[in-house]
């Protein structure tokens, strides 16, 4: 089939992006061809049609108004559809033959500019991956870039596991990698929600990608886009030079990526992309992403809500750049003591300036997102409405300055001494555009009435038109005696004179018919035609004028984009350090004192998430202290007492301790940590055929194989997912290994009670419990930590609450004193704490010795004396008398205990201590 001129330039087009969905723009649609239509139809429920319905292979079409594109783009691509956005490259009424067309921007998950597509509280991150190719070391070089703010930043890791914990943090919409990078770090890929984008070698060496983007730039046409040039383009990537990187051919390969896919979906590399900014892992506190999960940092458990985490609770901002700013502070808090006293100081001045922090909050309830309205700006993609809402946030910043000139403190100071109000570009924009403009740049109305000179004569010419009509409809009506005649417009037939049927012989000879309709006739003049052309041609110079005056005043506020951009940087950090003094001052937290010294001490601190969602009851503090000489609590108590809230709410102290926060608690001192480790709860992970048990394992895999002297780490019913004896195992072993092997601050809670025993064997183990009170056989739950063991689980207590049958409770405290009789050995010692292996410090070698077995001799013999002889014989004979076909689990339960009290000489059951 022969192609049209158009179709040959749509499928020139689409044959360049194959992987998206083509909007070709014809006239006031965008059309979609083909396979393209059937998806749109599809997924933006529009009407499927056809082109050449009368040929024997009609085309599908289905198309979208070009006004209202970007929600259908947005609809698309959340859907998990790119799209290439085609567009007419010149006016239709100057273009000889053909109107030319191009792809002016690929709209991806990670390369969009649309504010009302992306979180504004979460960066919009497309990420880069490239392998060392340093064969010793596993580095892998990062790039990030967030298209709508102009963020970029460079990092390397050594391992796919730091890229998985790197790449939760930074939660990216896309990542680019080439297909053997891909093949290894998939484990790290499979970690995040993210479209992975495969590139080829080719877009891995910087210096082509630099050279081909600006030869891109040129072909594609887009003047109203700004683009770095090629040298600007190599100063920027320069700048990476200053840094001090392991491996910087691979950083170059990342960067080489980002550039390369800007210029595929951007036709270049927009002048808002800032110059790149180095980010060191071991600057921060490490939080793995099974930990963040845990402990809820950003994002519930359950459910995966934002309502519910820590984030929800501590966030008070105000803007869009400044709950960014706070969500940047909690996903990499800080090591540097000095750099968290400096923040904490701030957000402390805030706290004791509350007149000063209001009028500050107030006016930057008017700020607008500078970071993300610049990159439409620059991308050519805002509109008038966007310069006035610049505007009004630099109008702002004078008297937000002024509020903070009483604040005292050294970074607020400064902070006030570098907001630059841009009092030029606001002026400039308050001069040429209207209060109120429209949304369209294309129809009038943008620019004030005495801005210009030329503008204002055609304004005068096209608003006096109005008058014009009015004077000449009511000479026509005179002239013919006509009362109804009328004098209109529309966009079709221009302007006409409408007179109804009846008075058709009334209309003078002069008039020239132009349109019959059912009920009237419509005309026109030698004199309306005149005029016609005469206003048409003003309001066609008037719209393009506009336009114009549009263009270069965008032209004005870009060449500030330095400026601006410092701008928004400080004002978002104003509005951090605000929000967390708001959070102080409401929630009643103290500032904590920090120290490079291992230890912490924590006086009615309160889990600052349950603290905040308690609505009639009244949450009850506790203190902890863990030191180098008493660094692993051992935290037990029942159910619902409230113990994993307590070692939860001491690591989320640490946190906020550590972003520069004030803490919910009355004092706190904190040693800062370099990794914050928690296990609490129970999960499958079903796509991965991992079961509970297995996932937990997982962790605590990581935690000991990661954890230094210097982390804190919180672990919660380690061991629970397999039979009793293994977990127990299991646990002991790692809270020995905590201890005896890492030496780190622990808080370890559990229902296994029998760990407690390990405070006997452990001089740095210190026992607390959930206090509970019992009454009438109930538990009441006090919610208080207090020093020593819990002397029972309770749990048979806890069942009996939540309405387990009675019969099912009795039996169970039955089954239970059975299963209590041996917990000790002849000895008195707790059966767990005998070892089998020798070496150990401070301990004597001993043989391992079963839970419910009979004692054993150090060398590892069974004794020997009459006596124990003559009760082993007797515990013999009992045993070859019983029937075990006869018997059920209770009576062989029975008949155990009994034979076990007989090989000991004992005559009644032993009780726990």
């Amino acid at each position: 089939m022969k192609l049209t001129p158009m179709m040959q330039q749509y499928f020139d087009a689409k044959s360049q992006y194959p992987d998206c969905v083509l909007l070709f723009r014809m006239g006031d649609f965008y059309e979609c061809f083909h396979d393209d239509a059937v998806l749109a139809a599809e997924v933006l429920e529009l009407t499927l049609t056809s082109r050449d319905k009368d040929s024997d292979q009609p085309v599908p079409m289905a198309g979208v108004p070009h006004h209202a594109a970007e929600g259908y783009i947005r609809r698309l691509v959340e859907a998990g559809y790119p799209v290439a956005v085609c567009e007419q490259l010149e006016d239709p009424s100057q273009a000889r033959g053909i109107v030319r067309r191009g792809v002016v921007r690929v709209v991806t998950p990670g390369m969009r500019l649309d504010a009302d597509a992306l979180d504004a509280k979460l960066n919009n991150f497309a990420v880069s991956i490239a392998l060392s190719s340093i064969r010793a070391a596993d580095t892998l070089a990062v790039g990030c870039l967030d298209l709508s703010t102009g963020e970029t930043l460079v990092f390397e890791v050594q391992s796919v596991d730091e890229l998985r914990t790197e790449l939760l943090r930074l939660r990216p919409a896309e990542v680019l990698v080439s297909a053997a990078t891909r093949q290894a770090v998939e484990p790290a890929l499979a970690a995040v929600e993210a479209r992975v984008v495969e590139r080829g070698e080719e877009c891995t060496k910087l210096d082509q990608v630099i050279r081909r983007g600006s030869a891109m730039d040129v072909d594609r046409n887009r003047p109203r886009a700004q683009h770095r040039t090629e040298r600007e383009l190599r100063a920027w990537a320069a700048t990476v030079d200053r840094f001090t990187l392991r491996d910087r051919s691979a950083v170059d390969a990342a960067l080489a990526h980002l550039v390369s896919w800007m210029v595929d979906t951007q036709g270049g590399v927009p002048s808002h992309i800032a110059e790149p900014q180095l980010y060191r892992s071991a600057d921060f506190l490490t939080l793995d992403p099974a930990s963040a999960a845990n402990l809820e940092i950003f994002e519930t458990l359950m459910g995966g809500r934002k309502r519910g985490s820590l984030l929800s609770v501590i966030d008070h901002t105000v803007t869009a750049a400044g709950g960014r700013r706070l969500r940047t502070w909690l996903a990499y808090p800080l090591k540097d003591v000095s750099r968290i006293l400096e923040r904490q100081r701030a957000v402390t001045a805030f706290v004791q300036a509350d007149a000063d922090r209001a009028a500050v909050r107030d006016q930057l309830r008017s700020c607008s997102d500078i970071q993300r309205l610049t990159g439409r700006l620059v991308a050519g993609q805002g509109n008038a409405r966007d310069l006035v809402t610049l505007r009004r946030t630099l109008e702002a910043v004078p008297a937000i300055s002024d509020a903070l000139r009483t604040v005292r403190d050294p970074v607020v100071d400064e902070l006030a001494e570098r907001l630059d109000a841009c009092e030029d570009v606001a002026a400039a924009i308050a001069a040429a555009v209207v209060d109120d403009p429209p949304v369209s740049l294309h129809e009038g109305g943008i620019i004030r009435q005495g801005y210009d000179s030329a503008l204002d004569e055609l304004i005068e010419l096209t608003t006096d038109g109005k008058n014009w009509l009015l004077r000449y409809e009511a000479e026509q009506r005179q002239a013919t005696g006509i009362n109804s005649l009328k004098v209109r417009y529309n966009r079709v037939f221009g302007y006409y004179i409408e007179v109804t049927r009846a008075n058709a012989d009334a209309v003078p000879a002069h008039y020239i018919r132009k349109q019959t309709l059912a009920n009237a006739e419509r005309y026109f003049t030698a004199e309306l035609k005149e005029y016609e052309d005469r206003i048409l041609s003003a309001d066609e110079r008037r719209h393009a004028l506009e336009y114009t005056l549009y263009e270069s005043l965008r032209q004005l506020v870009c060449a500030e984009l330095g400026r601006l951009r410092e701008t928004a940087a400080r004002l978002a950090e104003l509005d951090g350090l605000t929000s967390l003094a708001e959070l102080a001052q409401r929630r009643n937290y103290a500032a904590p004192t920090l120290s490079d010294e291992p230890g912490l001490t924590i006086v009615e601190g309160r889990h600052p998430v349950v603290e905040a969602t308690l609505q009639d009851a009244r949450f009850v503090p506790n203190d902890t202290t863990l030191t180098p000489e008493q660094r692993l609590l051992l935290v037990t108590g029942p159910n619902m007492a409230g113990k994993s809230t307590v070692i939860r709410q001491v690591a989320l102290i640490v946190l906020l301790a550590q972003i520069g926060s004030h803490v919910p608690a009355t004092s706190a001192t904190i040693g800062v940590v370099d990794q914050i480790f928690s296990r609490v709860g129970a999960s499958d992970n079903l796509a991965r055929g991992q079961s509970t048990f297995m996932v937990e394992m997982s962790e605590v895999a990581h935690i000991l194989n990661h954890a230094t002297a210097r982390s804190l780490v919180i672990l919660d019913e380690i061991g629970r997912g397999t039979a009793t004896y293994d977990g127990l195992s299991i646990a002991w072993s790692v809270a020995e290994h905590l201890h005896d092997t890492i030496g780190c601050l622990a808080m370890f809670a559990t229902h296994y009670h029998e760990l407690t025993d390990l405070a006997q064997t452990r001089e740095a183990v210190r026992n607390a419990n959930i206090a509970v009170r019992e009454w009438n056989d109930d538990i009441i739950f006090l919610h208080r930590l207090v020093e020593g063991p819990a002397n029972r689980s309770y749990g048979i207590q806890v069942a009996r609450l939540a309405g387990v049958p009675d019969p099912v409770v009795a039996r169970a405290r039955e089954i239970l004193g059975n299963l209590e009789s041996a917990e000790y050995d002849a000895q008195e010692q707790p059966v767990i704490a005998r070892e089998l292996r020798s070496g150990r410090p401070g301990r004597p070698a001993s043989p391992q010795l079963a839970l419910f077995a009979a004692p054993v001799t150090g060398d590892g013999e069974e004794p020997g004396d009459e006596a124990t002889t003559a009760a082993q014989g007797a515990a013999m004979a009992e045993l070859d008398r019983l029937d075990v076909n006869r018997m059920t689990p209770l009576d062989a339960l029975n008949a155990i205990d009994r034979l076990q009290r007989l090989a000991r000489g004992e005559t009644a059951p032993r009780r726990r201590r």
